[in-house]
């Protein structure tokens, strides 16, 4: 399952890269290729090698205060130093109004990228943002998808797909009723359904609703959906204050399975699961989303899986990304998923797609300690 603005993007795309085709040729010199570090926010030709000959890779990103931002941004400054480009990062604290701020006054320097990494802090509202920047150099984003409204100004995506996360924690939460059932295990909810609780993000954040969504769609019937609740804060303290709200009210009709959108959301669900009696893992199932945070849960089967969101995956794959722009000057329409390999792809002079997701397979308390990603254990891909 797409996105669903994601398909109205793809043709949008195109419309730019046939335009950008038309503008660049004017733009390059006589050898067609611009030189790095240009501006080549209209090329079209490109530079023909993914070497950055040492250009500039400007990156505008919330604080790296939080953990997974942290990791993100050194596999960042890693993978770019690999592809000999330089990186500058401009970090905000999650406020787009002083993102806002940080590009108008780096466009005021006059200093010129090869390509700009844009993490939006709000990406509803950074769509101005983005515009300026695309006038100066070619915008990957990452993390936020791109909305319908900066579409024409973002050159291609990377990195993690909400809506597959949402989708796979689904598929995780499914095959565990198919497994309990084998198990003779009954449910509470009507027609011998699971009743399931879930605790998304927080009410109008868009990574929620993808997760949401994708959740519900990949399940079509399968559930008593007894409530969604979104958490004040998307972490540990936050998941224990929505589920202490809502994990009461059900305690009568029982509680079959907890959707939490992340981890770290979990962790907070458990302590509120076992402060009204319950045991997670036994008595209730609690499948997540994002595998973030502390892991002694997921560990010790108190919670049944996650699902692998690498911050080292996502800050590598932006910049390749980036530089298959910059090398090749256009963009292959549609979306892939990246496979799960033990191996790390070898970098080619290709155009790279519309958008690219990071991998997003099941992480349990039995798989976590075996996991071999780009010849990383889970730990490492998690940036620790």
């Amino acid at each position: 399952m797409h996105h669903p603005y994601l398909a109205t993007w793809r043709k949008i795309a195109a419309a730019v890269l046939a335009a950008g085709l038309i503008t660049t040729t004017a733009a390059c010199g006589t050898n067609g290729n611009p030189s790095p570090g240009a501006n080549v926010g209209t090329q079209a030709a490109g530079t023909g090698s993914i070497d950055g000959g040492g250009a500039l890779l400007k990156v505008f990103m919330p604080s790296t205060s939080n953990v997974y931002l942290a990791a993100a941004s050194q596999s960042i400054k890693d993978e770019a130093k690999s592809l000999n480009y330089t990186v500058n990062i401009v970090e905000n604290n999650w406020d787009q109004t002083e993102q806002d701020q940080q590009v108008q006054e780096w466009l005021a320097t006059g200093e010129r990228a090869a390509a700009v990494l844009m993490w939006p802090a709000g990406a509803a509202a950074a769509t101005n943002s983005i515009r300026l920047l695309s006038a100066q150099a070619p915008v990957i984003q990452f993390n936020n998808l791109v909305t319908p409204e900066a579409s024409k100004y973002v050159k291609a995506y990377a990195g993690v797909s909400d809506t597959g996360i949402g989708k796979e924690a689904a598929l995780n939460a499914l095959a565990a009723v198919e497994k309990l059932k084998a198990e003779a295990v009954k449910f509470h909810g009507p027609d011998g359904k699971p009743n399931v609780v879930e605790i998304r993000f927080t009410a109008g954040y868009a990574a929620g609703d993808d997760r949401e969504k994708a959740f519900a769609e990949a399940t079509p019937g399968a559930f008593n959906v007894l409530a969604v609740e979104p958490t004040p804060t998307v972490d540990a303290q936050g998941g224990f204050k929505a589920a202490s709200q809502v994990i009461p009210r059900f305690l009568g009709q029982g509680i079959d399975i907890v959707y939490a959108h992340s981890n770290d959301v979990a962790n907070g669900v458990v302590q509120a699961l076992e402060q009204n009696g319950l045991k997670p893992g036994k008595d209730v199932i609690l499948i997540t989303g994002t595998s973030s945070g502390d892991m002694t849960n997921l560990r010790s089967g108190k919670i049944w899986s996650a699902t692998l969101q690498s911050p080292v995956i996502e800050g590598a794959l932006v910049v390749r990304t980036a530089a298959q722009y910059i090398a090749t000057g256009q963009v292959q329409p549609g979306e892939v998923t990246i496979e799960s390999s033990s191996n790390k792809p070898e970098l080619k002079v290709e155009a790279p797609h519309t958008a690219t997701y990071m991998m997003n397979p099941q992480v349990t308390a039995e798989n976590n300690a075996s996991f071999d990603i780009w010849g990383l254990s889970f730990d490492k891909l998690m940036g620790k």
